[in-house]
């Protein structure tokens, strides 16, 4: 398999970014593109792709969806995809992570905030995926909050390390006396022996303008992480 990378690129006159060589098609938008959730930002995806576009309500829960139709398919965070329908995450500092297995064509997306990543949920459409018939699968981070700004508060740490003892001791840092947590590498090692490989886009959406991020501006515009089988 060739080198996989994350890059910005245009799409139909819209920047996008790109896990390059990524065995299933993936797009992640950033702000220039407006509010992702916007009924006609979704009907200009599924126009220029050419693909109906899956996504859900979501919860900040770990319920994960199969999705076999267009549109929203009621509560959930996370999606696996049944057909060539594409389907979708909207964030805003919340972590955008999809997998495939080498061939794209078991795939799967969800939306992984703090919450989200208490309850595991990366690791449960992993294994979802696995249980499946997906041989190896490899995984990729979206532009989302990054340690470098992702402060949080002394009571995050205890419920962290309540859940995932281990884990906690090595997700957390402090810096001038203020608390942060790197949900990337927290990923990594809930991941680890069960995606062959995880990988980064490093786009923090706090420190860069090119992202909406709640924790910035309190906004209520979201990006959108998109993921399909090849076809």
């Amino acid at each position: 398999m060739d080198k996989i990378y994350y890059q910005l690129k245009l799409i139909h006159g819209q920047p996008f970014g790109t896990f390059a060589n990524f065995p299933a098609f993936n797009l992640f938008s950033t702000r220039h593109f407006g509010n992702a959730k916007d009924e006609a930002s979704i009907r200009w995806i599924e126009e220029k792709t050419g693909r109906d576009l899956a996504y859900a309500s979501q919860v900040h829960g770990s319920t994960i969806l199969k999705a076999d139709k267009k549109g929203n398919l009621g509560e959930g965070d996370g999606l696996i995809l049944e057909n060539n329908l594409l389907g979708g995450v909207f964030t805003a500092d919340c972590q955008p992570i999809i997998f495939s297995d080498l061939k794209g064509q078991h795939v799967a997306v969800v939306h992984a905030g703090w919450q989200r990543a208490l309850k595991g949920i990366a690791l449960k459409a992993a294994k979802t995926l696995l249980d499946s018939g997906a041989k190896e699968l490899v995984a990729a981070i979206g532009p989302s909050a990054r340690p470098c700004c992702y402060e949080v508060q002394e009571d995050l740490y205890e419920k962290f390390a309540g859940s995932w003892p281990k884990e906690s001791r090595q997700v957390f840092y402090r810096n001038d006396g203020r608390l942060f947590l790197d949900l990337d590498r927290f990923h990594q090692l809930i991941l680890e022996g069960v995606v062959s490989k995880l990988y980064h886009a490093n786009q923090c959406t706090i420190c860069s303008k090119d992202y909406h991020s709640y924790r910035r501006e309190k906004t209520t515009a979201r990006q959108i992480g998109i993921v399909g089988r090849r076809i």
